[in-house]
């Protein structure tokens, strides 16, 4: 060990030591008695309680039970170092699983920050409060409310938009718009929130060949992707071209359905877990798709979204075009606590590997045809886009 090294690893020896010293001996001096056990729950029991006690005596403000026990659960939660484990209060779990069911109250908008923080808006739902509002693709939050967003974080954003006690509310939301001649203009919108259904699959076809865009996974999300795929047969397309660009992920379950409907019978991923151990899934052979498939990924296409296209990559059912996927080989699961101190927990619960024993976690998923991005909002322009439907109908008339 270096000298520096010592001397850095000593000051964090002593600093520990006179930190948990300072504590003991302000304890004993506002007549606190302060316990520490070897149980975490113990701890947080005790350390809970001396600050209750010195909040209680000293702080110079109002406060509110509820909000130090939610600060308390979130810190806890916090302290594990994984940035997809969470907390929810009870108004945050609802409003999280009436996202996850498919609806939810808001205004309609699929969103995504940009490496500098800035807010886009990815997509816009047809007929939906944005869309009447006259909010588009492309656009940049600048303000919610008169709340200037700059450096506040997505989730907050969405907080305060997305939440049932909005319903009927009209926001104003601020937004910047490059016009037709390169320069940028201010636009004030007036959104009324109200319930959204999540139209998570959209199709259209270009020539005989079927194009599908997959925006999320949700509970709905399968039900929807199996009319669309019944239409496609029916149309007897030559193949697919599915898109899951910037498509954060969403729902394992129904990643597996969708995955049975296009594969025939044999191993899909397995998941690995400290509760559960392993546990692989299986396609069936009730239905399958046997005619030439490209998948579109890029660096936003995460979690259930590498799930589906690593699956098929695998299994040599699915060319993928564009560029490497983010990477996030992990499973979180929610859990209600309703049943004992309210809210909800969501935490990471496993870890997934594709047909063959490949994790790809913090790796991603690498394109069989890497192609950078032109244009995703003109199609015509969309060279990812573009590519993929040669490849399809390449093979579709070999």
């Amino acid at each position: 060990m270096s000298k520096e090294r010592k001397k850095g690893f000593l000051f964090g020896i002593l600093f520990g030591a006179a930190v948990t010293l300072g504590v003991i001996s302000a304890a004993r001096y506002f007549g606190i008695q302060l316990y520490i056990s070897g149980s975490a729950t113990r701890q947080v029991h005790d350390k809970a309680s001396v600050i209750e006690t010195c909040i209680d005596d000293y702080y110079q403000g109002e406060v509110k039970d509820e909000e130090l026990a939610n600060g308390a659960a979130k810190g806890m939660v916090s302290a594990l170092g994984d940035k997809y484990s969470q907390y929810y209060t009870e108004e945050e779990y609802e409003e999280l699983m009436n996202g996850i069911n498919g609806s939810y109250v808001g205004i309609g908008v699929s969103l995504k920050q940009e490496e500098n923080g800035d807010v886009i808006v990815k997509d816009v739902s047809a007929g939906g409060p944005a869309a009447t509002a006259g909010i588009q693709a492309g656009d940049r939050f600048v303000r919610v409310d008169g709340r200037d967003v700059a450096g506040m974080s997505m989730d907050e954003m969405i907080s305060i938009i997305k939440k049932e006690g909005n319903d009927g509310r009209t926001i104003v939301i601020t937004v910047e718009r490059a016009t037709d001649n390169g320069e940028k203009k201010e636009l004030e919108k007036q959104v009324v929130c109200g319930k959204v259904d999540v139209i998570s699959v959209s199709s259209k076809k270009f020539g005989t060949v079927g194009y599908i865009k997959i925006t999320e996974f949700d509970k709905e999300t399968d039900e929807q992707f199996g009319t669309v795929m019944e239409n496609m047969k029916k149309d007897d397309v030559s193949g697919l071209v599915i898109d899951v660009r910037n498509n954060g992920g969403g729902s394992l379950d129904s990643v597996i359905e969708m995955l049975d409907e296009l594969l025939p019978e044999g191993e899909l991923i397995t998941e690995k877990s400290k509760k559960e151990g392993d546990k692989t899934y299986y396609s069936t052979n009730e239905t399958s798709f046997d005619r030439p498939v490209a998948v579109l990924i890029n660096g936003y296409s995460a979690s259930a979204s590498e799930v589906f296209a690593g699956t098929l990559q695998a299994r040599k059912a699915a060319m993928l075009v564009g560029t490497q996927s983010f990477g996030k080989g992990i499973v979180q699961t929610v859990l209600s606590l309703e049943g004992s101190c309210g809210g909800g927990i969501k935490l990471t619960t496993a870890e997934y590997f594709l047909p063959g024993g490949m994790s790809i976690h913090k790796k991603g998923l690498t394109p069989d045809f890497a192609i950078e991005a032109s244009s995703e909002t003109d199609e015509s322009q969309d060279n990812q886009l573009q590519r993929a439907l040669e490849l399809v109908n390449g093979q579709s008339n070999q």
